[in-house]
């Protein structure tokens, strides 16, 4: 046999044995990263607004509730897309929900990640209004645009209180201590009272400009026809009217 048949031969069955090798070759464990769920958002028509991946090799515990943590996003999705519309957007397209082992806090959002912390979860099984109020972050999709932190958050929690759970008890507002810029649940409820008393599409045209990156406080004046301060003033009085004691009658 000459020398280039034989190489020939050589390399054959050396190709051989790697096929062979690599058929019988045990699975590769899973990735750190790898997903527990995957679900798609579809708006009334039908399309793909958006995919959803849910990661919970940290926490395997909490694989069930993280399936039903996508599952609600999926379902939300739509409808929060819808509420804060603006021309020209389209929301993120890819999602993705990992719960943290070691993670502090309750929950944050990047860009079109939200990072949950099991800890929390473990011990506020019922709070899925967590999991909305940080779905409508990657909604909002503001960027590093110069909004208030305040109204932002606000924004966050107003789709969560005024339209995911509208039936929760609220937080009792001090008129005499509280402030619009406390953010989340105080802010989202002054929110819903302006647009109940004055613009039914307030918390839209406050998106729309945060999201364009020109929001001016005085939107609010322009929108409402009342600047905040004078808003607020009156949004107080209404709960202290409500904390009078009702007259007594002989």
């Amino acid at each position: 046999m000459g020398t280039n048949a034989y190489l020939a031969g050589l390399l054959l069955m050396i190709v051989a044995w790697v096929a062979g090798a690599q058929t019988n070759a045990p699975l590769v464990a899973a990735s750190p990263n790898s997903v527990s769920w995957h679900g798609v958002a579809t708006n009334s028509h039908g399309a793909v607004l958006a995919n959803f991946t849910v990661t919970t090799t940290e926490t395997p515990d909490l694989t069930a509730w993280g399936q039903r943590a996508g599952e609600l996003c999926a379902e939300w999705y739509p409808k929060i897309a819808v509420l804060l519309a603006s021309e020209g957007f389209e929301p993120p397209k890819e999602v993705r929900i990992i719960f943290h082992a070691n993670k502090e806090g309750v929950a944050d959002t990047m860009n079109d990640t939200i990072n949950i912390a099991a800890n929390y979860v473990r011990h506020a099984t019922n709070d899925f209004g967590m999991v909305i109020h940080e779905l409508t972050h990657v909604v909002q999709s503001y960027g590093r645009k110069r909004n208030p932190g305040w109204l932002v958050e606000g924004v966050a929690d107003y789709i969560r209180l005024t339209h995911y759970e509208p039936q929760a008890r609220r937080p009792r507002i001090n008129p005499d201590r509280a402030s619009y810029r406390d953010a989340y649940k105080t802010t989202a409820i002054f929110l819903e009272w302006a647009e109940r008393k004055y613009d039914a599409n307030l918390v839209g045209k406050l998106n729309r400009a945060m999201r364009e990156g020109n929001f001016k406080i005085e939107l609010f004046q322009t929108c409402a026809g009342h600047s905040v301060d004078a808003l607020w003033q009156e949004f107080t009085d209404t709960l202290r009217a409500k904390e009078k004691p009702a007259p007594t009658t002989n």
